[in-house]
């Protein structure tokens, strides 16, 4: 006869949960995991996404001369000057210092370009965007420096670094910068030069004024047009609608250029560069009067008119 044991008496009161040995694996791994991602969340925000980092990359693009990258620190910047900052002319800062944080509202920096020394405050804001749609990161406020460039030659194209101003800067000549040196000078060309005028721009708006000078080179070239023109005029003037500085009423008429007249170039006070006469010339005609009679007449002139740049060339323009 087989002999059984007897079940053990049923407890009345509910036996707590006993885990097993892959369940508390398991929990294990999950609070492990839940931990370092606690740990690595404030990593990132705490260490790599601080105030600090946004201004330290921000001058890191400007240290590699990095427009676009500089321009993505900033609310509502643009890389418009990329050239410019790329340009082998452009001294970016260096030597940056960050000191006391304003509530994470501002940063107070320093820095040098060449042998200056500048210090400001950078306004801070937090980005509305989020990093791997986690992480908030920080950006600088704007509150770029700006470029206001002057000069008496209005028709004249200027230069930043070398590189043409951005089209939208072009007409008013208010250029919108990065901290750093800019050289501002007046673009090639056959007709006008200017020195350069050299900008630390850290913090404020700043003026760059240029006094354009006619070139010599452009004296001598405008002299020989003039010659040329009145060349012309020895059978155009014999023309009811010649451009000429000399006319007659004779017919048949034969002109002869006795002395041409002496002519600089000034700019006058619209910025425009004239050519004006210092000494006037002397022509003779001879021809047919009233009544079939040879007639031989001597008279002064003087010319007058501006001189412009077209498509890299010289071009004086003679007023009636």
């Amino acid at each position: 006869m087989v002999q059984t044991q007897p079940s053990p008496p049923i407890s009345p009161f509910v036996e707590p949960w006993q885990a097993s040995p892959r369940t508390k694996a398991i929990t294990a791994v999950v609070t492990a995991v839940v931990v370092v991602l606690c740990a690595t969340t404030y990593a990132v925000q705490r260490i790599w996404l601080t105030p600090e980092a946004a201004v330290e990359g921000y001058f890191g693009a400007l240290a590699d001369r990095d427009a676009a990258k500089a321009a993505s620190y900033i609310k509502d910047s643009s890389s418009a000057t990329s050239e410019i900052v790329g340009a082998e002319q452009y001294v970016p800062p260096t030597d940056l210092k960050i000191g006391e944080l304003e509530d994470e509202k501002a940063a107070q920096v320093s820095f040098r370009i060449g042998e200056n020394t500048i210090s400001g405050e950078i306004p801070l804001h937090r980005k509305d965007e989020l990093t791997l749609g986690l992480f908030r990161g920080w950006a600088i406020d704007g509150g770029l420096p700006s470029i206001q460039i002057t000069t008496a030659a209005a028709s004249v194209d200027v230069q930043v670094n070398g590189k043409p101003l951005p089209d939208e800067s072009r007409e008013s000549r208010l250029l919108q910068v990065f901290p750093g040196r800019y050289v501002v000078s007046v673009a090639d060309n056959p007709l006008l030069e200017s020195a350069p005028v050299t900008i630390d721009a850290g913090f404020d708006d700043q003026d760059a004024t240029l006094d354009p000078k006619i070139k010599a080179s452009a004296q001598s070239a405008v002299d020989a047009q003039v010659k040329d023109y009145l060349k012309g005029c020895l059978t155009d003037a014999t023309k009811p609608d010649s451009n000429c500085p000399f006319s007659s009423e004779a017919t048949q008429q034969v002109w002869k250029i006795d002395t041409f007249p002496t002519i600089q170039l000034s700019l006058d006070d619209s910025g425009s560069v004239m050519v004006e006469t210092t000494a006037s010339g002397t022509a003779t005609v001879t021809g047919t009067g009233y009544g079939g009679s040879p007639i031989t007449d001597n008279s002064t002139f003087r010319v007058s008119g501006p001189v412009i740049v077209d498509q890299g060339k010289l071009v004086f323009q003679p007023e009636s």
